[in-house]
């Protein structure tokens, strides 16, 4: 009789979910980018917004590449536009010396943001998947900036987005 091997099974477990957000990521990326806009201003109308944008920012701090992101201090606030009711997402995104955290919704408590972007929901899915260059957007009145632009710069390299490909 064969005894089950359940440390294998359970470090097999971890390994796939350890892959999972990863493969998750890609694959809203890959359909955000195949999406014609129409659908995704459905899809950011809809109930499902609340829960794409929580998991965007959860995962968010995992994509920081804490070696370009050494030694940064700072707090950016987004601000994602187009909600049923009319108002803004607010998400913080903290980042401290090579690690961060988000959080959801606006303070004014300490500290201030060094930078406030703002943009609608179609084009923030556009943005984290790679299908909108921020510089263009931003020239292009898409993204708003307010507060450090040199950071704002700096910012989109301290990450790991998925590089736009091909539908």
């Amino acid at each position: 009789d064969r005894q089950f091997d359940w440390d294998r099974l359970r470090a097999a477990a971890r390994r796939g979910a350890a892959r999972a957000p990863g493969q998750l990521a890609d694959g809203v990326s890959r359909m955000v980018r195949q999406a014609p806009d129409e659908r995704l201003e459905r899809v950011m109308k809809s109930p499902a917004r609340r829960v794409i944008l929580e998991g965007v920012f959860w995962k968010m701090p995992s994509q920081l590449d804490g070696r370009r992101a050494s030694g940064v201090n700072a707090l950016v606030l987004w601000r994602i536009r187009g909600r049923p009711d009319g108002g803004t997402d607010d998400f913080r995104l903290l980042i401290a010396d090579g690690s961060a955290r988000t959080v959801r919704g606006a303070s004014d408590a300490p500290p201030r943001p060094v930078l406030t972007l703002t943009m609608d929901g179609v084009d923030f899915l556009k943005l984290i998947s790679g299908s909108l260059d921020p510089m263009r957007g931003y020239l292009a009145g898409r993204i708003e900036l307010a507060g450090d632009i040199m950071f704002a710069a700096k910012l989109g390299s301290m990450f790991r987005v998925p590089a736009a490909r091909a539908a």
